[in-house]
């Protein structure tokens, strides 16, 4: 009983904000939209976006700058849901921004590796937090690959990323983005080890295990295809969580002898349900797989961290599908072919 009251206000909370996502209809309407100005007016005047693009001048919109106002709407409902979080619910808090931390890290060091300037970065895009480990400030003024791993010293990421840096201005990208993804999965593991008990557990660690799963399995391709990885340092680099690949089934796609035999060996996991034999649609068949799990959690478990969880996952979602419909009314790609790019809803 305790456990419902306790959860109760915030699943309210999460239903009223999920009740505002987009529509079937909504999706219909921008998908046969002529250009990106129009859909951007759309979602301004249509939809519950239209407080996060209310300064926006949608008659001379930006692809890009749309995007990025669109980013900003997920970290503003992320930090609405944290405030509502108390005690050892704060795992998903810490959960959302220490994904968002790396994965800015990863931004800001793609962005200097290829050498442009983080001034190009927008600021508002970064899940900028009093509990971050990193101090944004300092670290956007970085002008090197070196700096910006001198920006992070005294934090983990500073011994995880200064082994790999090859000269000042580069770094092996690859390793460093799978360190980041290990150090992150180990982390996180951690906290809910100590923190989480009973359904809360099990509901995060299903979500946690099953995006250990995807990033193994494209490691492993990736790592096998693009760049003759050695297998020394695949297994390093390997996530050691897991949700429904087994720990042989990892092993023998590590000792496969080219990337053909690793996507034969997916087809031979659990997996070969939901992910098919074309490996550039792997992200995309995965996130439907979690979002699988997800409402399932949410149906079963209302008054639990489900709803939580799902909604963050949804919230993205719904976000990866407003930038397909852009990316195929910018490039006059026809409705039909639009609607097998978007997750979750089949119009």
């Amino acid at each position: 009983m305790m456990k419902i009251f306790k959860h109760s206000h915030l699943s309210s909370k999460i239903r009223a904000m999920k009740g505002k996502m987009l529509s079937e209809d909504d999706y219909r309407n921008m998908m046969v939209k002529s250009s990106v100005n129009e859909i951007a007016a759309y979602l301004k005047s249509n939809t519950y976006y239209g407080e996060t693009l209310k300064d926006l001048n949608e008659k001379s919109v930006h692809r890009g700058y749309l995007e990025i106002l669109l980013y900003r709407a997920e970290i503003s409902d992320t930090l609405k849901i944290a405030r509502y979080l108390k005690g050892k619910d704060k795992l998903i808090y810490r959960y959302v921004y220490r994904k968002q931390e790396i994965e800015d890290l990863k931004k800001m060091l793609r962005t200097l590796q290829m050498g442009k300037h983080l001034e190009e970065i927008d600021r508002q895009t970064l899940f900028i937090s009093k509990y971050s480990k990193i101090n944004f400030n300092e670290s956007l003024k970085s002008k090197t690959v070196d700096e910006l791993i001198q920006s992070v010293k005294g934090t983990n990421f500073y011994n995880i990323l200064k082994p790999l840096l090859i000269d000042s201005t580069h770094i092996d990208l690859f390793s460093a983005e799978m360190a980041l993804d290990l150090y992150y999965y180990n982390k996180l593991m951690s906290q809910l080890n100590k923190e989480v008990r009973g359904k809360d557990r099990d509901i995060v660690s299903s979500i946690i295990g099953a995006e250990a799963d995807l990033r193994n399995i494209l490691w492993i391709y990736r790592g096998t295809k693009y760049y003759n990885t050695n297998k020394e340092i695949l297994y390093r680099y390997l996530i050691p969580l897991s949700y429904k690949l087994k720990k042989q089934e990892l092993m023998k796609m590590v000792e496969a002898k080219d990337e053909q035999e690793v996507i034969e060996m997916v087809q031979e996991t659990y997996y070969r349900n939901y992910l098919g034999v074309d490996p550039n649609l792997w992200e995309h068949e995965f996130i439907m797989y979690l979002l699988k799990i997800q409402y399932k959690n949410v149906q079963s478990y209302p008054y639990s961290l489900a709803p939580i969880v799902g909604y963050i996952v949804i919230k993205e979602m719904e976000i990866n599908n407003i930038i397909a419909i852009i990316e195929g009314v910018r490039y006059q790609v026809p409705p039909d072919e639009i609607r097998k790019q978007l997750i979750g809803h089949i119009l």
